[in-house]
């Protein structure tokens, strides 16, 4: 599903979240990712590598670690690059302060039919949500206001709030 300008979507990879590296609009479980099981344990033990590679502090143990943290993750946005193929890219931004983003595309079609339809569904998805947000937005017209209720409490919380008001209330 490449976007009305050919823009590939953007699938970025980080650990220390939920237990999972990549995101799209949210985490994506590896369960609903159709990722390989290779590459899923990779990723898995990447992440833990990360966590064995901080102190007490969550600051890097060595320099050495933190560079190899990065170039692992190079090539494992690489591989996640290769199953999703060339309608995604992968963007990994270690925590190295050292080390400059890296963004992974793939040259063609992904390796990975199954992975590649799992995203391709989440971002299908994602544009249906943006496409109804946008229709009710237009609906509304430009009196429109986004608020979140806070279903226990019943408070509601509008942009520019600093706190909630009860539900029907000012």
């Amino acid at each position: 599903m490449m976007r009305g300008n050919s823009e590939p979507h953007t699938v970025h990879m980080f650990p220390d979240y939920a237990e999972i590296v990549l995101w799209l609009d949210g985490p994506v479980g590896y369960e609903h990712s159709g990722l390989s099981p290779e590459l899923i344990r990779g990723l898995q033990e990447w992440e833990q590598s990360y966590c064995d590679s901080l102190d007490s502090d969550l600051e890097w143990r060595s320099p050495k670690a933190a560079r190899a943290f990065t170039a692992v993750g190079i090539d494992m946005a690489g591989q996640v690059a290769d199953e999703l193929g060339d309608e995604f890219v992968v963007e990994f931004a270690s925590y190295d302060d050292d080390a400059p983003t890296h963004t992974v595309r793939s040259l063609g079609p992904g390796s990975n039919k199954a992975a590649s339809a799992a995203f391709a569904e989440i971002v299908a998805r994602m544009e249906a949500i943006e496409e109804c947000v946008a229709r009710i937005v237009a609906d509304r017209g430009l009196g429109a206001e986004w608020a979140a209720v806070a279903p226990l409490s019943g408070d509601v919380f509008t942009l520019g709030d600093q706190g909630g008001r009860a539900e029907g209330g000012d």
